[in-house]
């Protein structure tokens, strides 16, 4: 008997490595970006009608490509534009109906990420960058810059961030009454 593929979609993806950014289209099933990324038997993705660039240059496309392979091990980050390509809220919200917003600031070696967490329970950070097999971060409502040219800037409604290259991590609970603006404290990125 033969076996029934997974359904596929395709979505747009911008991807950020240490040197570039590549933007097109990724082949997801129903578990969406964070399945892809967060797939055990693959430790590669493919991105197709890929657009090249440099993250010191962010104006100047180097190259377009049909597809390009990327490891996923030096992939920073993952951004989409619509918040259902990350995956079902299952995947992102670990299974918990209540979950806190926790407005956050985080840096690696190349990038800094400002964004909103979806965190159930009490916020505990040993959990959130080292348990569970999950590798990417899920952030909501986000913007990633480059930390050296920081005119190379990236605003989504969602994006993944690897677990493995997180630096620094700072986070304010927001309240239900709270506007849309960040908490009063300052988290430091510009």
């Amino acid at each position: 008997m033969a076996q029934r593929a997974l359904t596929k979609r395709i979505i747009p993806v911008h991807v950020l490595t240490a040197s570039y950014r590549i933007a097109g289209t990724a082949k997801v099933s129903n578990s969406g970006l964070s399945g892809l990324l967060t797939d055990s038997t693959s430790q590669f993705m493919t991105i197709m009608d890929a657009s090249l660039g440099r993250i010191h240059d962010p104006d100047f496309l180097v190259q377009k490509l049909p597809d390009i392979r990327l490891v996923k091990e030096h992939i920073h980050s993952a951004s989409v534009k619509r918040r259902q390509d990350i995956g079902p809220i299952g995947i992102t919200r670990a299974g918990y109906e209540h979950v806190n917003l926790f407005h956050i600031a985080i840096t690696d070696s190349t990038f800094e990420y400002e964004g909103c967490l979806e965190w159930p329970g009490r916020f505990d950070f040993k959990a959130l960058l080292s348990a569970g097999t999950w590798e990417y971060l899920p952030i909501f409502d986000g913007t990633v810059r480059s930390i050296i040219y920081p005119e190379m800037e990236i605003k989504s409604e969602a994006m993944l961030v690897n677990r493995k290259h997180i630096a620094t991590f700072t986070h304010a609970l927001k309240k239900a009454d709270d506007d849309s603006s960040w908490p009063g404290i300052p988290l430091g990125l510009t």
